[in-house]
């Protein structure tokens, strides 16, 4: 990596709602309040909302571009998207980009950031989802993710005080550069806030505190990827079978989903063509009675 190229931080999640671009915006101020860095904030969503909360708050010197993405085809989304990072990144020590994903976008553009953070809500579905959309990403680039470590961040967002972490996302414990970072709270009176100031520094010291905690969680984070990049080779390790192996915990939502249908997405298209469905359906329902294909956090409780 050369020595002045930025640390690049994707914001997505394929779901709306869960505070992507709140998290972008806020994140871009805390970095360059708190830890005095350059940085850019790409805005890809076409509703503008991290763009226009940066530029519309006290100028604290963060580079701000809305960029268009072209939808197409595949090819021109992935070389409009990368043409804009290059652009708008260029100069800058932090680059944070605020895109909701979607499946006319190529994984290759995920790859090409340092940390991905995924926003999700505590609602279980919402959480189900989150995990298969990064389990997902894993299967289909295992091999350059044990190579280049990029970090995989999911934030419990807009969660009320006292959520506490332990014990969710429990099917993401084996993925060794996966992290859950301190949750940031629901705001109830959130439009006193927007457009006016930033979190890390509002009046309300609640607030100010818990997103700064947040903050401080991926400013180290950062800095650690500063010394990763340092660590890797160009061609990297072998593909890393403990994920082979164990990123099956995928396929088990696959086949469970065939007998509950509870999400749908690219992994329901594809077992909509699975044309041995059919065939394992009385074992599935079996298993899925026994509780074997559902995590925990699904789980009725059992008396």
């Amino acid at each position: 990596m050369l020595t002045n190229e930025p640390i690049k931080i994707l914001v997505t999640n394929q779901k709306g709602g869960v505070g992507k671009s709140t998290i972008s915006a806020n994140l871009a101020a805390y970095l360059a309040i708190q830890d005095d860095l350059r940085v850019s904030l790409i805005d890809f969503d076409r509703q503008a909302s991290s763009s226009r909360w940066t530029k519309k708050a006290p100028d604290i010197g963060i580079r701000v571009a809305q960029a268009e993405i072209d939808y197409q085809s595949a090819g021109l989304a992935l070389l409009s998207a990368r043409a804009s990072l290059r652009k708008f990144s260029s100069g800058s020590q932090i680059c944070i980009c605020d895109l909701t994903w979607t499946p006319a976008m190529s994984e290759d553009f995920m790859m090409d950031f340092d940390m991905v953070l995924i926003p999700s809500s505590s609602a279980k579905f919402e959480m189900a989802s989150t995990e298969i959309f990064i389990l997902e990403y894993v299967q289909k680039k295992m091999a350059r993710l044990a190579a280049n470590k990029q970090n995989l961040i999911v934030i419990p967002s807009r969660v009320d005080p006292g959520y506490a972490s332990h014990g969710t996302f429990t099917n993401l414990d084996f993925l060794a550069n996966c992290f859950i970072a301190p949750p940031i709270y629901r705001i109830p009176d959130m439009d006193s806030y927007v457009y006016q100031d930033f979190f890390c520094v509002c009046s309300d010291k609640a607030i100010a505190d818990n997103f700064s905690a947040f903050g401080k969680y991926i400013s180290q984070k950062i800095v650690e990827r500063k010394e990763t990049l340092k660590t890797l080779s160009i061609s990297g390790p072998s593909i890393n079978r403990e994920i082979a192996k164990k990123v099956s915990v995928l396929d088990d939502y696959r086949n469970r989903a065939k007998n509950l249908g509870f999400y749908g997405g690219a992994a329901m298209a594809e077992l909509k063509q699975d044309s041995n469905a059919d065939k394992t359906q009385d074992d599935l329902t079996a298993k899925s009675a026994q509780g074997q294909y559902i995590p925990g956090f699904l789980r009725k409780n059992q008396d």
